[in-house]
């Protein structure tokens, strides 16, 4: 019995109530043929973890919410599979051995503004010196939030009044708009364009849409879900059409360590002095190293004026286990993120080639040059299992559900149709383009960081699925 309880949840119990069978990555009939890992190393990233039963969003949610038999690979929302750096295990060990959970004095600090001394800070601005080269953080401008969606939409309410346009190009994250929704401002989408199965901007239609009505841009870089990694050339014309404008730039930068070979990252805080005075980056550790639980991010501004009215409207306050992961992640964490990050390129070579090879209804476009996602087009599964009218069935019935975070009428596409019949007929997560923007109804967004086997798995469900629609 007690092996069914994995950090106090009861797996045999979830099994009961979801009446769920999780068919093991490591069941036999996929063991055979299983590729090789990309990068051999120190650290397991092959071994697959069993997460079901733990309040998985990745896992436990598709299966709760899509109503699954069995679930063979979850593979939406943005987090990991891998067991985290074995340095955050030992410190927060460590930690909780500490029979006490009082206050930290950090939340003091940053509220007087006298954190710049702590560990905790010192080992953020030291990692982004070490690791991205940006020797311009100050850390009496540098502040605390719960995570970057939480940061932006401090930095919303600073610079957005209710009813001004937050310029984007397209698609963009779905947590984007989650935020315009929460500071009731308005998305303004610039929709990329396509170039050989590469996002590129449509410059004259991003500076057409800047009309004075447009506070704030929301830049991702890396692109998620896009999976575009911005050039030096890019990013400064970005700041150039944002600077004419009078609109700050507000860059998410929490992908930056997934970095395809070949392509490399540039942060926003790098390029001109006139540009990174107008902009503000939101960081965290919660991608890198898989700790979007402990509820911990940052963001830093060169200009004070910028930071202070972004910093007014934050809660500079964290919990104390989230703290000692971050700053272990920083501190041992590094050799892991290297073979980690290697792992995750030698994984979205291996689903592109498949997808490109075996799925001729689903189309990949370029291999992202980062991020652990990919967006796939899906137009032609849709075509064959009907979406359009399934979606115009759904969208029919009155009064329309509303998005308790947009405030917006709930409307399903063709995305969704497809997300839900994957779960379904492939008993695999996907999610849905639909929140995406507008540019996304046809498209899935597909989430690769996983062990190889796992995603071979998917891969090969996905594919039997599809073949009785051919």
């Amino acid at each position: 019995m007690e092996q069914d309880r994995i950090d106090g949840h009861n797996r045999r119990a979830f099994f009961t109530r979801a009446g769920v069978f999780a068919l093991a990555p490591l069941a036999a009939n996929i063991a055979a043929g299983t590729p090789a890992a990309a990068a051999s190393g120190k650290f397991d990233f092959d071994t697959p973890l069993n997460r079901l039963g733990t309040d998985s969003v990745h896992w436990d949610m598709p299966v709760r919410d899509e109503k699954m038999t069995k679930i063979v690979a979850g593979m939406g929302v943005a987090d990991m599979d891998f067991r985290c750096a074995p340095a955050i295990t030992e410190a927060l060990q460590k930690r909780v051995a500490f029979p006490n959970w009082g206050y930290n004095m950090i939340d003091g600090d940053l509220f007087m503004g006298n954190a710049g001394g702590s560990p905790f800070i010192r080992g953020i601005i030291d990692w982004n010196k070490r690791r991205y080269g940006i020797t311009n953080i100050d850390p009496k401008l540098l502040g605390i939030s719960a995570g970057v969606i939480p940061g932006v939409i401090s930095a919303l309410q600073a610079f957005a009044p209710q009813g001004s346009k937050v310029l984007m190009v397209t698609p963009s994250y779905v947590g984007f708009y989650a935020a315009i929704g929460i500071t009731k401002t308005v998305a303004e989408e610039s929709p990329m364009k396509l170039v050989n199965g590469r996002y590129e901007i449509d410059w004259a239609d991003f500076e057409r849409r800047m009309t004075p009505d447009v506070k704030v841009s929301i830049l991702c870089n890396p692109h998620n879900p896009g999976g575009r990694v911005w050039t030096r050339d890019e990013l400064t014309r970005y700041g150039q059409l944002c600077n004419k404008h009078n609109i700050i730039v507000l860059s998410d930068e929490i992908h930056c360590d997934f970095i395809s070979k070949g392509h490399k990252y540039t942060p926003y805080a790098t390029l001109d002095k006139a540009l990174v005075d107008n902009s503000i980056t939101f960081k965290s550790g919660s991608k890198s190293f898989s700790l979007a639980a402990m509820k911990c991010a940052w963001f830093f501004s060169t200009n004070p004026k910028l930071f202070a009215a972004t910093n007014a409207m934050s809660l500079p306050s964290i919990s104390n286990p989230a703290m000692i992961a971050e700053q272990a992640a920083y501190a041992g964490g590094e050799g892991w993120l290297n073979q980690c990050v290697d792992y995750v390129d030698g994984n979205l070579d291996y689903a592109h080639d498949y997808i490109t090879k075996n799925l001729p209804l689903i189309k990949t476009g370029a291999k992202p040059e980062g991020t652990y996602l990919m967006w796939l087009d899906m137009t032609q599964v849709a075509d064959k299992i009907g979406a359009k009218k399934m979606a115009d069935a759904a969208n029919a019935k009155t009064p329309l559900p509303m998005n308790p975070l947009t405030h917006q009428p709930v409307i399903t596409t063709q995305g969704d149709i497809v997300s839900h019949w994957l779960a379904k007929n492939a008993y695999v997560f996907m999610e849905s383009g639909s929140g995406f923007g507008k540019v996304g109804a046809n498209y899935v967004r597909m989430n690769v960081a996983t062990p190889r086997v796992t995603l071979k798995a998917g891969l090969d469900s996905v594919a039997a699925a599809l073949k009785g629609l051919a």
